[in-house]
């Protein structure tokens, strides 16, 4: 029988850096004294869990049939399974993930067929036949996924096996969730640390016996919980993907309580109260995720399956303040702006500050590239020219390390306003200015009945001339057409036109958003150059004069919180809430929507800005564009 080429768990250990090595020596010592056999002790093993845990998700049945012919599809790719075989030099992270956390055993119970059971059956033998610290069980997330996903499908694959099997079943989960409590928490962090909890407590209420697995899930939860969440329930690695996988975990933690009739944690139950709305909120009109920091698509029945597990209530977060995401809506209009910095430590976090996605009833129009796993992609749809904001080509806003972590992080401010339906967000970060690129600004208003889309972008001042392009990624299903008035962007709903002051070109983009590489288009925006006085009040408010920006901005800075944020609401009050603070305000004239396309945008409520630049000969590009509605 061959062995798994993944690293002994022991050695994984032991390549940790020297301040952390007596800890990793330590958790090496705890887990080869859990990985006993408890059969050699005086603790019974029983011969079969006390109750039978149901799997919430469903299957695939075409991925089933594939598994039974030996063959795998991941991310797009084929691969052949081989006996015994778990891991391999050339394997993907994400596919050994998967492979080992034998979540793909739905898949073979939704085929159903008895040769489905058999391949189920051999494939966990081949598991347990590898010695225990042989295995690998260094990551207790995969571990996790592992005990969750026998557990959940036991009475498929498992309840009518022989006694030998059931009883080496029964063993393996009590050795595997004995690493998971002796590697938590340190060796796993992310949404990835509950999967490591699931698999601790489905050990815990299948197997009464041993209370120490559920001891040791209670005594963890609070802290993990704590870590996962910001206050208003967005996950802190400020993913969509992130935030669905966490909230799915929430969901099978839940159903595992009911199931054992045990009473569920009130901060479990608070954790998912607040993670789902907030997962609903960065779902676009077709129902699917957001492109940003790492995310697909994802299935739309799915995710409300989902939702629904974790959360009774159907509410949208009406906030999505500690995300970091700025969330406008207008009728049939959405839109969805990056208004924050991307988290140092995560290794899937984008450089899109200030990018958006934008979709109308159930089309979208404007999004992302999206994310991929595959060799290549993984790192290029992190940069800004994956996504629908400023590339200045040569630079970046900040810097990849070789171990996909972040470096060189810039500061973002964001300031959002609301006016009878209408949006203006106001954003800009500092991500080029450390290379003589300048501050770059984004200003975004979404008329009142979400017909009209309008942006001005402001890049400066700049040291010396410098390229910057903006770029708009358009979904695959959109279809573009030329004509005298603008870019016509045809959708199976609606037809929309697309105007700019700046040069308008169209290239070829791609789009991997539902897991596979489509091709699409993108409209790419041309700054022209000019030289001006660094005066970029004036530059970014065409239409009000330098001084009165200069006076609100004073006015208004004292207000701002350390990220720079300013939300705005103007119901026409004499007065408006500024992160708490009571400031007096002239309501801005209603600003009625035009009758006719057009880039410019309409009077917004006063917004505090950054600190003028000093006056200099400076070379600095301002584009203006906008987006309509002309055809429903």
């Amino acid at each position: 029988m061959a062995r798994p080429a993944g690293p002994h768990p022991a050695a994984s250990l032991r390549s940790a850096d020297p301040p952390m090595s007596l800890r990793r020596w330590t958790q090496g010592t705890r887990l080869s004294y859990a990985l006993r056999n408890p059969r050699g002790g005086f603790a019974r093993v029983p011969d079969a869990p006390a109750l039978m845990l149901r799997d919430l998700w469903p299957g695939d049945a075409l991925a089933g049939e594939r598994l039974v012919r030996n063959q795998t599809s991941h991310d797009g790719v084929a691969r052949q399974l081989q006996p015994g075989q778990w891991d391999a030099p050339d394997w993907p992270e994400a596919y050994c993930r998967w492979l080992q956390g034998f979540t793909w055993l739905r898949d073979l119970r939704e085929l159903g067929a008895e040769s489905a059971r058999i391949r189920a059956r051999t494939l966990v033998s081949h598991w347990m036949r590898i010695p225990p610290m042989e295995r690998t069980l260094s990551d207790p997330a995969v571990t996790g996924m592992r005990l969750a996903s026998w557990l959940g499908c036991y009475e498929f694959f498992a309840a009518s096996a022989d006694d030998r099997f059931r009883q080496n079943l029964m063993t393996a989960l009590i050795m595997e969730a004995r690493s998971i409590a002796a590697l938590m928490p340190e060796a796993i962090s992310g949404w990835r640390a509950l999967s490591a909890l699931k698999g601790l407590l489905a050990v815990g209420v299948v197997m009464p016996d041993y209370p120490e697995f559920l001891e040791r899930f209670l005594r963890l939860l609070d802290s993990v919980l704590a870590e996962q969440f910001h206050p208003d329930g967005s996950h802190v690695s400020r993913s969509p993907e992130d935030q669905f996988q966490s909230v799915r975990e929430l969901a099978e933690m839940l159903a595992i309580f009911q199931t054992a009739r045990h009473p569920q944690p009130t901060t479990l139950l608070d954790a998912a109260n607040r993670a789902a709305p907030v997962l609903r909120a960065m779902r676009h009109g077709d129902g699917r995720l957001a492109l940003f920091n790492g995310s697909l698509e994802r299935d739309s029945a799915f995710l409300e399956l989902v939702l629904n597990r974790a959360c009774r209530t159907r509410v949208v977060a009406a906030s999505l303040y500690d995300s970091g995401f700025t969330r406008m809506t207008s009728g049939r209009a959405m839109l969805l702006a990056d208004s924050a910095a991307p988290v140092a430590h995560s290794e899937m976090a984008h450089a899109g500050m200030l990018s958006f996605e934008f979709s109308s009833g159930k089309q979208r129009l404007i999004v992302n590239c999206g994310s991929s796993t595959r060799k290549g992609w993984t790192q290029a749809l992190r940069y800004p020219a994956a996504h629908s904001v400023l590339e200045v080509p040569g630079l970046q806003p900040l810097t990849i390390e070789a171990d996909g972590t972040l470096s060189h992080i810039p500061q973002v401010s964001r300031a959002h306003a609301t006016h009878e339906g209408a949006h203006w967000l106001d954003m800009s970060h500092d991500g080029y200015a450390r290379q003589g690129g300048g501050v770059y600004s984004r200003k975004l208003y979404l008329g009142r009945e979400g017909h009209t889309l309008r942006g001005e972008e402001h890049f400066g001042p700049c040291e010396k001339p410098t390229p910057s392009l903006i770029r708009f990624h358009l979904h695959p299903s959109v279809t573009l057409e030329e004509t005298p008035e603008g870019l016509r962007l045809n959708t199976a709903e609606e037809t929309w036109l697309f105007q700019s002051d700046a040069e308008i070109t169209v290239e070829d983009s791609v789009y991997l958003g539902r897991g596979t590489v489509e091709p699409s288009r993108q409209i790419v925006l041309t700054a022209r150059t000019e030289t001006a006085p660094a005066l970029a009040e004036e530059a970014l408010s065409p239409t009000e004069s330098t001084a009165t920006e200069d006076e609100n901005a004073q006015d208004l800075s004292a207000s701002q919180d350390a990220e720079g944020e300013a939300n705005v609401t103007l119901p026409g009050t004499e007065s408006v809430d500024i992160n708490g603070a009571e400031i007096a305000t002239t309501p801005p004239e209603q600003a009625p929507e035009p009758d006719a396309p057009s880039t410019e945008i309409p009077q917004r409520p006063k917004l505090a800005h950054a600190p003028a630049a000093p006056a200099a000969s400076t070379t600095q590009r301002t584009i203006h564009w906008g987006l309509t509605l002309i055809e429903a």
